[in-house]
């Protein structure tokens, strides 16, 4: 009777306290899109990566990996509020000439982490890591390194991409989120994992991240708002807006708590293929990519939310 009760309790408190519940009394409804006019300034595929901790960074793929090739490119800003200028294609020490995409920089600008499906690695795609000593330099990247050469066993046989950082401010520890397909490629089977940073750089073995992995359907690209309480990835799963891939979401109300049931974003999503979700650190843009077909050039998109007068949190 007692454990009885206590679940009812419980159950009782994670509905009062539901992370979705939180996350939409914090924010107000996504903005209609706006291009991003600054980077989508060729004819080739690109594609969202990641936005840099003081918003003057931001990374994009351009290419397309059954033709040319994938790179990593950035375009800086000097504030806020400056205009974008002219993107650059990241040196080749981070760069191959084979396909280098899904960037993503640490938080304190030392490191690069993303993936390459160049000869020397495990599988298909792997995960690598460049190291810079200047945080504002993006011509300094050192040449890249495998994750498997310093000590991780995160890379397997299939295909592993998407890396996206948190720095978890409540256990003091630093956690990777990438999407992996240990068994084949990127077009079926592909599912959520995570893995905890060693002091040493090197990552432990990877998690399957069960809430947000469906055995059925691909997901991709985790990009986590910065106190890891919110979730944004792409997925084909039931629910998709059409046949191609939409963008989810989910929450939580602790870092140590599980991942809510994901739902669509339904304000953003259409019947083309929106992928590749970036959120900025504040978590008030969102950038992704938006394709209409397999033969069109995808898009970089970005939209804005506001944070609710009088909400709790940060």
């Amino acid at each position: 009777m007692r454990t009885c009760l206590l679940v009812i309790v419980l159950s009782v408190a994670l509905f009062l306290v539901s992370p979705l519940g939180a996350t939409a009394q914090r924010y107000s409804a996504w903005s209609t899109p706006t291009v991003f006019d600054e980077v989508n300034t060729s004819s080739a595929l690109e594609f969202a990566s990641a936005i840099s901790k003081d918003d003057l960074s931001f990374y994009f793929q351009r290419g397309d990996v059954t033709k040319s090739g994938e790179d990593i490119w950035v375009v800086h800003r000097d504030r806020k509020d400056a205009p974008w200028g002219t993107p650059e294609k990241l040196p080749d020490t981070v760069n191959s000439a084979y396909n280098d995409r899904g960037a993503f920089v640490s938080s304190d600008g030392h490191w690069l982490y993303f993936a390459s499906d160049r000869p020397g690695g495990r599988g298909g795609f792997d995960l690598m890591v460049s190291y810079r000593q200047h945080t504002h330099d993006d011509s300094a990247w050192e040449p890249a390194r495998n994750l498997d050469d310093l000590g991780s066993p995160i890379n397997t046989k299939g295909f592993d991409s998407g890396p996206a950082l948190f720095d978890d401010e409540e256990s003091g520890l630093t956690y990777m989120y990438f999407v992996s397909n240990p068994a084949g490629n990127q077009n079926n089977g592909v599912d959520i994992y995570a893995s905890v940073r060693n002091p040493d750089g090197s990552f432990e073995s990877p998690i399957k991240v069960q809430e947000l992995s469906d055995p059925l359907w691909n997901e991709g690209r985790p990009y986590l708002r910065r106190d890891g309480l919110e979730i944004f990835f792409q997925s084909n799963r039931p629910g998709s807006v059409g046949q191609s891939q939409d963008l989810w979401t989910s929450t939580r109300a602790a870092t140590h708590d599980p991942w809510s049931t994901p739902i669509p974003v339904d304000e953003l999503n259409t019947a083309a293929g929106d992928v590749t979700p970036a959120l900025s650190w504040d978590g008030l843009t969102l950038y992704f990519a938006r394709r209409l077909s397999a033969a069109t050039d995808a898009q970089i998109l970005f939209s804005r939310r506001e944070k609710v007068h009088g909400s709790r949190g940060n």
